[in-house]
C-alpha cells in the first residue's frame, strides 16, 4: 500500500477523527486530528514506539474531547493495521457528554 493513507470517521457529538499514517524513517506512525465545524479540537501521534495514550483532554470553547486511551497497532505480515480509541465527549455548548469506543482507522 501506497502512503501517507488518510481516514476519516465520524466519532460523537460532531466530533471527528481524521487518521493519517505515513512511513517515517521505515516506521509506521499515526498522526490522529480530532476536529469540530470550527476546526482542529487537538491532535496525537502514535508510533510503534509509542503505541497508546491515556488520560487526554482536548478543550475548545465550551467542547471538551476526553480520551480514556487510544491504541495503535501497525500493520504486519497478514495482519492490519488499526487505531481504536475511547472516552467521552460533550456537544459545543458543553453538555450531552457522550461515551465513544471505535475502530476510527484500519489498513493493510
Amino acid at each position: 500500500m501506497a502512503y501517507p493513507i488518510t481516514q476519516t470517521k465520524m466519532l460523537v457529538n460532531s466530533v471527528n477523527t481524521s487518521t493519517t499514517v505515513s512511513l517515517v524513517e521505515g516506521m509506521q506512525v499515526a498522526k490522529v486530528s480530532f476536529l469540530n465545524a470550527a476546526g482542529q479540537v487537538g491532535q496525537i501521534t502514535l508510533s510503534p514506539l509509542q503505541p497508546q495514550a491515556e488520560n487526554v483532554e482536548f478543550k475548545t470553547g465550551t467542547q471538551t474531547v476526553k480520551i480514556a486511551l487510544i491504541k495503535f497497532a501497525a500493520q504486519f505480515g497478514f495482519d492490519n493495521g488499526k487505531v481504536t480509541v475511547s472516552g467521552d465527549a460533550t456537544d459545543q455548548e458543553g453538555k450531552n457528554d457522550s461515551p465513544f469506543n471505535k475502530e476510527i482507522a484500519n489498513w493493510s
